[in-house]
């Protein structure tokens, strides 16, 4: 459970282990391009569940504004899938663990594009929230065994690299999901719904490419060999839940950062927040560029972006000033992602992977709702939204600076 070790060091420990287990083979992993591209599909998937419908939520308010409490079942389209990821991932990890990591994910993701395109068929709302209920169950086993799959297939530098691509890729995804959207929504409330056609192409992806991670024949016929690691998955499910606290501050609060920051106008947010995402871009090449360096390092780096871009655009005298300090958020948030998933896969052997990674999952959702009572709590003691996001700031930067000297000591 080091937390210095690096992705290569931390493969190697656990394929010695795992190898140890199964007299001395490790679980064979015959994996490459073709794997690597699968996984950036089925990880970009969750993302379709909330960006292709952001656009369309004004349609979809004045469609169903006859509904009783449609202020409230409106928002569930989009936020029940999430929520459904943060309560059940665990879960999904646990299933993965023991029915298998591709049939789950067979299974969820003709769940996840069948139900996706429900809503092009039901005129009910509550028809509409109940199919994404069965969304969120597949959101979460398809993001639990996307990233249990990263850790079977990849290790070391291998694993680095497709992460990085992951996150260099994953905002142009997004961007193209949300224009998608928008324009769709544009011509009918309901064909934004279309977007879930894709899921049927990574499904038939996935059946072609993706293979069953091997286990030795003990491990196939009875329960794990050693207990769940509760204690580890407490520190890992712990620190993801801050370190998503800080995310989704940016994450879901851009539009008003830009909107106190002076810009009135929702079309040139959408603009400005999509010229500032490319600073995503540069924290996943990074992160694949210096695959060396210890996750407590890369910590440190992400919380010290947070920190420079949280307090910056509290201050920030105008836009020319803000933008780039905003952009510096970006970029953590593109390294904080394969950083946290490095590090969590570290902590869980081949048997345990599928429920931890849950966790994990779980956790950083969890993050996600979390992470607005934050602000509002923050914004009690008097501060303003850009104040409370400064003080938000300022405490990534005095964690970034403790991690910095406790390494330094360690090291």
């Amino acid at each position: 459970m080091n937390l210095h070790e690096t992705g290569a060091e931390e493969g190697a420990r656990q394929g010695a282990k795992e190898g140890a287990r199964h007299g001395g083979a490790a679980p064979a992993r015959t994996a490459g391009r073709a794997q690597g591209i699968a996984l950036m599909a089925i990880l970009a998937m969750p993302t379709l569940a909330l960006a292709a419908l952001v656009p369309g939520l004004p349609q979809l308010f004045q469609q169903f504004s006859a509904v009783p409490n449609f202020q409230l079942l409106v928002p569930m389209i989009i936020t029940v899938p999430s929520l459904c990821v943060a309560l059940f991932s665990g879960f999904m990890g646990a299933i993965a663990d023991r029915w298998g990591r591709r049939r789950l994910l067979l299974a969820a993701l003709f769940a996840f594009a069948l139900l996706g395109l429900a809503p092009l068929m039901f005129d009910s709302l509550l028809l509409i929230v109940a199919s994404r209920v069965v969304v969120g169950l597949a959101e979460a086993a398809i993001l639990t065994v996307g990233n249990a799959l990263m850790g079977d297939y990849f290790e070391g530098e291998e694993r680095q690299k497709w992460l990085g691509y992951q996150n260099m890729f994953a905002p142009l995804i997004g961007s193209a999901i949300l224009l998608s959207g928008g324009f769709l929504a544009g011509v009918h409330w309901r064909y934004p719904f279309l977007l879930y056609l894709s899921g049927f192409a990574v499904l038939a992806l996935v059946f072609f490419v993706c293979h069953e991670p091997r286990r030795g024949a003990a491990e196939a016929e009875r329960p794990a060999a050693t207990p769940f690691p509760w204690r580890v998955s407490l520190l890992v499910c712990g620190v993801t839940i801050l370190f998503a606290l800080v995310f989704f501050v940016q994450a879901v609060q851009h539009g008003r950062i830009f909107a106190d920051m002076g810009v009135a106008s929702p079309e040139r947010i959408s603009v400005l927040a999509t010229v500032a995402s490319l600073g995503t871009v540069l924290g996943g090449y990074l992160f694949k560029r210096f695959g060396g360096l210890s996750v407590t390092t890369w910590m440190a780096i992400v919380l010290a972006f947070y920190g420079v871009s949280y307090v910056g655009v509290a201050w920030a005298p105008d836009l020319v000033v803000g933008l780039p300090l905003d952009a510096l958020g970006q970029v953590g948030g593109g390294l904080m992602l394969p950083v946290l998933v490095t590090w969590a896969l570290q902590h869980y052997g081949f048997e345990h992977r599928g429920r931890g990674m849950g966790l994990w999952g779980g956790s950083f959702f969890l993050g996600q709702f979390l992470s607005p009572p934050l602000l509002t709590l923050i914004g009690s003691f008097g501060f303003t939204f850009l104040g409370s996001v400064a003080v938000v700031g300022a405490a990534c930067a005095a964690a970034a600076l403790v991690l910095l000297v406790t390494h330094l000591k360690e090291t």
